[in-house]
This record gives C-alpha cells, structure tokens and sequence, in this order.
C-alpha cells in the first residue's frame, strides 16, 4: 500500500496558519489512505526531508508550498525518475504550477495527484543544482535582492521593486555561450526557462514547454538605457517579450552564462551566489499534471 509523504512549508503564502495542509489532510484521511506530514523549519529544510525519505525508498511525495518549496524537494530527490513528485500549490507565486495549468485550488490538485497520472517533466540543473521553473541572472536578480529588503509582501512587493531596478539597473557583461556558440553581450536578463512565467504571473517565456527536452534561452540586451529598458519592461509586462527587437529567444541543450564581475543568479527565485550558470536540461521527473 502507497504512502504519501507530504512536505510543507507552513510559511508559505496561501498556506499560513496551515490552512492547506489541513485540506490536503482531510482529504486524504477521508479516502483513508496512509500518509504522513513533514514540515520544513528553516530554510533548505525541505531540501533534507525528500532526502532523506527518498534514499529510504518512498516515493510518494506531495509538496504543499510554491515555486521556493517545490525547488527545495526537487532537490532533495534522490532519484527523480524514480518517485512521483506532486505539488499542491500554496505560495505567494505559483509560477510553475499555472504554467503547467495546475489548480490552485488544493481539492483540485489534490484529485490530479490520487488519479495516480504521472507525466515525464523536464527540469534545469545550474551547476549541480535542480531548478523546475526558470534560471536567470540580470536585473531579475536586482529585485529579487531588492524584495529581500523590502517591508511590502506579495505580488505588489515583486511589482515596487522592479519599478525601482529599472531606473538604477546597468546590465551585466557577460560572456553567452548556447550550444558552442559564443558571444560578449551586456544583458538586461538572461534566462534559462522551463516554465514560461516568474516573478508571480510575468511571462518571461510564453513558449516554454517543461516537455519538449529543450531549454528556451531568453537574453534580453540593455541598450539605450532606462528608456529602452523601461520599453523592455512593457513588453515582458504584456507577455511580448520574445518580439522585442533586443531579445533573442533560442531552444538549446546547454547556456553557460560567464559574467564579467561575480553576480548572485536566482532559481525558481531562490537567490544563490558563486554558482556558475552552466545550465543543462534534463529529462524524466515523474511530475503529477
């Protein structure tokens, strides 16, 4: 008999005051299956609890958060061909979870995952580490580091600081290697993307398909200073910015991003520095959708 391990941040957005997790259990309790409930602590938490659970051999595992949580038990799988990884989405962004068209709602989720469907799901690894949604460096990054400061919450916080970095950001020069072909740019953004959407609903990569085996490479160029990057800003807010002139949107296997001066990168907006942005695509996370 199954055993659904559910791993929760009780933290998150939708999730404070464990009013998901106690949906997500009622609901299991009342098909009687077996289950069991973990809750992270401490940031990277979720990370060690999948860890540990899957080198034991379980593979059932139910994250209940939002993009953060669900890139902290990927990173923890032992073996991701090897268990069924479901998400309950419960984060102030759910940026992968509408990109595949999951519910937000947990009853519907919840029915996604006890169909027992599974599909074969693509996912970045940035030198080592596991990304579901999109890898970035850029001014991405600029307000990721702004938010972290700031005393707003939700998407109004996300919004108020890339209003504030796009007046102060510079680009970044880098050296853009895609499939072996290289090239020095000075970037607005660039971005490794499986998801087609971060930031809590802006769609960096509306094409993106986490199924086709393929990265979608987005690098925005910063010419012409706060105007144009103001004009690039539109674009990305409208879902257009693969039709901006400055924008080169490529499929490929591998983007190494070198950048002239050490620079923090995100994925799935967890911020890290000193990783070097060697970014691969790889296949065959059982993923429930």
């Amino acid at each position: 008999m199954k055993t659904y391990h559910i791993i929760s941040n009780p933290v998150a957005g939708k999730n404070k005051k464990g009013k998901v997790i106690e949906k997500v259990e009622e609901i299991l309790s009342k098909i009687g299956a077996t289950f069991q409930t973990h809750f992270s602590k401490k940031e990277r938490d979720a990370t060690q609890i999948a860890k540990a659970l899957t080198e034991n051999g379980e593979r059932e595992i139910i994250a209940v958060g939002g993009d953060g949580t669900l890139h902290e038990v990927l990173n923890g799988i032992a073996d991701p061909t090897a268990c069924r990884l479901g998400l309950v989405p419960a984060g102030t962004g759910n940026d992968f979870a509408e990109h595949i068209g999951l519910p937000l709602e947990p009853e519907k989720a919840m029915d996604i995952i006890l169909k027992g469907e599974t599909k074969p799901t693509d996912y970045l690894e940035v030198s080592g580490i596991r990304c579901m949604n999109v890898a970035g460096l850029g001014i991405d990054v600029d307000v990721l580091e702004r938010c972290r400061k700031g005393k707003l919450k939700g998407k109004i916080k996300y919004l108020m600081s890339l209003i504030q970095s796009l007046f102060s950001f510079k680009g970044y020069d880098v050296e853009l290697d895609i499939d072996g072909n290289v090239q020095t740019r000075n970037v607005l953004i660039a971005a490794a993307c499986n998801g087609s959407q971060f930031g809590g609903g802006i769609r960096i990569c509306p094409t993106a398909d986490s199924g086709d085996g393929k990265i979608e490479a987005v690098v925005v160029d910063s010419l012409g200073g706060p105007i144009k990057i103001i004009q690039a800003f539109i674009q990305l807010m409208k879902g257009k910015i693969l039709e901006y002139a400055a924008t080169t949107h490529v499929l490929c296997d591998r983007l190494h991003c070198t950048p002239k001066l050490p620079c923090t990168v995100q994925l799935d907006g967890e911020l890290y520095k000193d990783v070097d942005f060697d970014v691969r695509i790889k296949k065959g996370l059982q993923f429930y959708r």
